[in-house]
């Protein structure tokens, strides 16, 4: 269990630099676009492309990070109400319908980058599926993420008082 939850913080620690490095690159990719485009009249070819994958990347790991952090959008009025019993078992069901979504999400998605894959990505030419895989892997790593918090939760190793991240 402790390798879990080694493994767990490792790959965290892994991906939030991967998304901080990917948000400072969509940043700069983005002011030096409109600096170009406004100041100069010219741009960066495929640079608007480029942000947009850095977008998509970040918005697939950022989901299976939410999950880790437990700062996903819940109302839990009724659930914290609720005796540790019952609240657990609503907080495993939970978890285990968000690791089934994902199950069919990377299923459809298999399908579709077949489809769709081969597809060039305009204007850089590159073939669709290669930033249609960020699917199935963010939707891996939700997986991953909503298993573990399961398991850490019916073996007693997290707290679930607050079940996820309150509003401030």
């Amino acid at each position: 269990m402790d390798f879990l939850i080694r493994l767990e913080k490792i790959l965290t620690q892994l991906l939030e630099w991967v998304l901080v490095l990917l948000f400072g690159f969509f940043l700069i990719m983005v002011c030096v676009l409109v600096l170009l485009r406004y100041g100069f009249s010219t741009s960066i070819f495929g640079g608007n492309e480029l942000v947009t994958i850095a977008f998509i990347i970040t918005s697939a790991i950022g989901g299976a990070l939410c999950i880790s952090k437990n700062e996903h959008i819940a109302i839990t009025f009724l659930i914290d109400q609720l005796p540790h019993s019952l609240k657990l078992a609503c907080y495993v069901v939970g978890m285990l319908l968000i690791a089934i979504i994902n199950g069919y999400m990377i299923y459809y998605s298999y399908n579709w980058i077949s489809m769709a894959g081969h597809n060039p990505w305009q204007p850089l030419g590159w073939p669709q599926g290669i930033v249609h895989a960020v699917i199935p892997v963010g939707c891996s790593l939700a997986i991953f993420y909503s298993l573990l918090k399961a398991l850490l939760a019916l073996t007693g190793r997290t707290n679930i008082d607050v079940v996820w991240m309150p509003e401030d």
